[in-house]
């Protein structure tokens, strides 16, 4: 289960952190586009691991937020609807 301490874990650790090999490929992970828009998200976070840290290709990306933009959830929320 996907809690707020979890996701504050996650965004607090570093790409030198962690190894290539060990970071999920984002355009790898499967979405239902049946489920309801938060069950895709939990569904996507579990299967991601870490969403503030993951690759695309060979590519590491770290995601950061302000304070006063966009969360990650409505982000995810975004990229959801988009991969439809």
């Amino acid at each position: 289960m996907i809690t707020k301490s979890c996701l504050e874990q996650y965004r607090s650790q570093s790409l030198n952190d962690i190894k290539l090999d060990e970071l999920k490929d984002i355009s790898t992970i499967p979405v239902n586009q049946d489920q309801p828009i938060i069950e895709r998200v939990i569904a996507f976070i579990e299967q991601m691991g870490n969403p503030y840290l993951f690759k695309v290709g060979n590519t590491p990306v770290k995601v950061c937020f302000s304070d006063n933009t966009t969360t990650i959830q409505k982000c995810l929320e975004n990229f959801l609807m988009q991969k439809s």
